[in-house]
């Protein structure tokens, strides 16, 4: 038995002797033939070179050859990746520094990478209508409220939670003895 792997998704498939090697591989059903790749020459190099590998490309397709005769000073300048290091390095020592200070640092929901608090929103009556629920006779939380904005230095997703003084509050609405908030005529 002979065994091919998909160029595509690395899944080994399991040929019999004296059959015909599959032309699609049945797990992610990409041409097991048809893997292209880009070749690049960089530099002088002869038209001959570029003769001799286009007669060995498969199914007289020739491989997309590109040739740059261009000055490439650009490749060689050390100085356009140390600046952008030094500006990774950078904006990493500041993230562990703010998230040191936090005393608060949730985790992204999305990427799970550590958030930043980026302040505070207060809501005022006219951007929050509450809703009034039946068990407890009255909202859960009622505006003006804060709430805290962070922000992943990952994903940049922003996510926001009620502030510190605004939680006491939902916890002493919810803790309330469901009769003393009816004086005493609601029977669960």
């Amino acid at each position: 038995m002979a065994v091919i792997i998909c160029p595509w998704c690395q899944s080994e498939i399991m040929q019999e002797e004296g059959q015909e090697p599959d032309k699609m591989c049945p797990v992610c059903d990409n041409e097991l033939a048809g893997y292209r790749t880009l070749k690049l020459n960089i530099g002088d190099t002869d038209e001959e070179d570029y003769e001799d590998e286009d007669e060995g490309a498969a199914d007289n397709e020739s491989p997309a050859i590109v040739s740059i005769d261009e000055d490439l000073s650009w490749v060689d300048d050390d100085e356009f990746t140390e600046d952008t290091n030094d500006e990774l390095q950078q904006f990493e020592e500041t993230v562990e520094q703010l998230l040191n200070e936090q005393e608060l640092v949730p985790e992204c929901p999305l990427c799970h990478e550590y958030m930043l608090e980026a302040g505070e929103q207060l809501l005022s009556a006219n951007q929050f209508r509450p809703r009034v629920t039946e068990v407890l006779g009255e909202a859960v939380i009622e505006a003006p409220f804060t709430l805290a904005l962070y922000i992943c230095p990952s994903c940049f997703t922003a996510h926001s939670f009620l502030g510190d003084s605004h939680r006491h509050q939902v916890v002493r609405r919810l803790s309330q003895d469901p009769a003393s908030r009816s004086g005493g005529e609601h029977n669960i």
